[in-house]
């Protein structure tokens, strides 16, 4: 299990879970992988749990407009094959708030914290988190408090 950069897809976990999803099954994996995290018993989440929360909140975001520029082909092609259905619907607001309480628990309660905790980039990967938290409060159309 490899993590090479701070980007939510920058790890074998969140590869291998990205390439395992069928465009055609549409939001509901994206949506139980964040269910499951933002509702789980124990909020302390495993290190490979916490790197999937993150590539499923990427994905959110990405549907929501809002994608890292970073996203890999794979995402890409995943968000293009969704739009069409959420093109006059949205996407919903439950879904993006699902996202935003997976990414707390990700960066409060998480192997995958503590992993980055000490590290001489913590701070690159804490802002990647603040990024997207941004990027996804965007989506939902919060707006941005100076």
């Amino acid at each position: 299990m490899g993590i090479w950069s701070v980007e939510g897809f920058a790890s074998d976990e969140a590869l291998d879970w990205l390439e395992g999803l069928n465009p055609a099954d549409g939001l509901d994996p994206v949506a139980r992988e964040l269910h499951a995290v933002a509702d789980a018993p124990d909020p302390h989440l495993t290190s490979a749990r916490a790197e999937i929360a993150l590539a499923a909140a990427e994905l959110v975001a990405a549907l929501g407009g809002e994608p890292h520029e970073a996203l890999p082909p794979a995402a890409r092609r995943w968000v293009d094959a969704q739009r069409p259905c959420h093109a006059d619907t949205g996407l919903g607001i439950d879904t993006l708030v699902e996202a935003t309480r997976a990414l707390d628990f990700v960066v409060t309660s998480s192997q995958l914290a503590e992993r980055w905790s000490g590290r001489m980039d913590e701070r690159a990967w804490r802002g990647a988190l603040d990024d997207l938290r941004m990027r996804l409060a965007k989506a939902a159309g919060v707006p941005r408090v100076e």
